[in-house]
């Protein structure tokens, strides 16, 4: 199979590149999906131009943005709401927790769900008992009565960045509706990007996020595929910190120790977010 260079645009004037082999790619009814493979990342799945997740480091993102607000529940989760995460990684790995009964994953693409299993790593967890697949736009789901009567312990926005179908999942109005899908106690996350590059992303996601919730906090994680230093919003509906885990849980990536070490920021963030730091 033939090789290329595929780039993926960073900032205006960066860009990472990838020397690929192409398998898959077609245009979907929202967005142009690709797969491809790179000698060292092995399986890409590529969105918009855009690389969404990686055969070797998929781990990384998908735990810390499923153990950590899980950890953070102050009691085992029973139920999970997905918006987006089509590919199904952060589906697999909400699995792992034995407690929980239900799980539920909205996401607008199909054909990224299906090429998803078809083509990539995490094909066993939508045959899981617990889980429910809704294709549909998240946003009207959690503005629906369903959802909003159901409830939830963990809600999780597994978003591509605020362009295109995207961009409604990083408004006001969302996470108002959000916040009446949780259970009193329960926690919500969301990516906010590589503030290195998106900074702006981090500072509104923060800023929005902390009209509708008690408590709002960032932590982070290192994604080198996505730029680095990878920020994540969470935020409790009974305004309990999501610092401590509630007990021990390990995956590759994520431990206990880290769970807390993750909420250290750099003073920058500090002086983006104007949340407080630590002292």
């Amino acid at each position: 199979m033939s090789k290329k260079w595929f780039y993926e645009k960073h900032s205006p004037s960066t860009v990472y590149g990838y020397e690929v082999s192409p398998v898959y790619e077609e245009k979907t009814k929202f967005q142009h999906l690709q797969i491809a493979d790179n000698e060292h990342f092995g399986r890409m799945l590529i969105l918009d131009e855009v690389v969404q997740t990686t055969e070797k480091e998929e781990f990384i993102y998908h735990e810390m943005m499923s153990h950590l607000p899980i950890m953070a529940l102050n009691r085992p989760v029973q139920s999970i709401l997905i918006i987006g995460g089509g590919d199904g990684g952060i589906l697999k790995q909400c699995l792992k927790h034995e407690s929980l009964k239900r799980i539920t994953m909205v996401d607008i693409d199909q054909r990224v769900i299906e090429i998803s299993k078809e083509m990539l790593f995490f094909s066993d967890a939508f045959d899981d008992p617990r889980f429910e697949l809704i294709v549909g736009d998240g946003a009207a789901y959690v503005a629906g009565e369903i959802a909003q009567s159901r409830k939830f312990d963990v809600i999780i926005v597994d978003s591509p960045d605020p362009i295109g179908p995207a961009k409604i999942l990083f408004e006001m109005p969302f996470y108002q509706d959000i916040r009446k899908c949780l259970n009193d106690d329960g926690v919500m996350v969301r990516q906010a990007g590589v503030p290195v590059f998106q900074a702006p992303e981090l500072k509104e996601a923060v800023e929005r996020v902390a009209r509708c919730f008690p408590k709002v906090e960032v932590y982070r994680g290192v994604v080198p595929v996505y730029g680095g230093d990878m920020a994540f919003v969470i935020a409790s509906a009974d305004g309990h910190s999501c610092k401590t885990p509630r007990t021990k849980f390990t995956g590759n990536y994520y431990n206990k120790p880290f769970h807390q070490a993750a909420f250290s920021l750099p003073t920058w963030w500090y002086d983006l977010t104007g949340l407080t730091m630590d002292e």
